[in-house]
């Protein structure tokens, strides 16, 4: 994200959005954005195999970046790609809040946020009230996630404790019960070497004539 004490830029040259959320609010406000410039090449990142719609460039599928590592890669490809623009939708949608985040973070565009309604506004100072409204509207969603954020880091020593100390009484147990055995089995009389003597002995019957 960048020129956010600056106004809208003048004439990109590429676009980039990100899809995270339903594909009818982004494909909305697109088409506000084409008509405000025609002439950008339009590129998507999204997470829904559904054909992109008319117009775009190239498409990137999240379900092709597996791993951490992948994203990231990809997430740098897109910085050194120099897109003027980046349109982020912000739909209420627990959908890929991670690429957002990092996509604000990492890309070098000018930001444009998309709302439920397919409405957007330029992420800079001179739209600080509607960004205001945007976040309020927000609020208690995010402050929801800080708090079960802050409850599992809270939660996670103890849980973890008790994982281990669960884990090394079961062990012990076990240990215990093989040490009872080999005791037993050690101490047992050795059936085979040792037999016990007959109570009285009879005299070989005599042999035949």
């Amino acid at each position: 994200m960048k020129h956010f004490f600056r106004g809208s830029v003048s004439q990109p040259r590429s676009i980039l959005a990100i899809e995270s959320g339903s594909p009818h609010i982004l494909r909305r406000a697109l088409g506000g954005i084409r008509q405000m410039f025609p002439e950008a090449q339009l590129h998507l990142c999204t997470c829904w195999p559904d054909p992109a719609p008319d117009g775009v460039s190239t498409v990137f599928r999240v379900a092709d970046y597996p791993s951490l590592r992948d994203k990231i890669r990809r997430l740098l490809t897109f910085r050194r790609s120099r897109y003027d623009v980046l349109v982020i939708l912000c739909s209420k949608e627990p959908i890929m809040y991670a690429w957002k985040m990092m996509a604000l973070l990492l890309v070098p565009a000018k930001a444009v946020i998309v709302n439920e309604n397919g409405d957007f506004f330029w992420l800079d100072w001179h739209n600080r009230g509607s960004l205001r409204q945007f976040l309020a509207t927000r609020w208690v969603v995010i402050r929801k996630e800080f708090l079960l954020t802050i409850l599992r880091a809270i939660v996670f020593p103890f849980t973890l404790l008790f994982l281990i100390v669960n884990a090394v009484f079961l062990y012990a147990r076990r240990w215990r019960r093989l040490l009872l055995w080999k005791i037993r089995e050690s101490s047992a009389p050795n059936t085979r070497s040792s037999k016990p003597a007959p109570l009285y002995s009879e005299d070989p019957p005599p042999k035949g004539r």
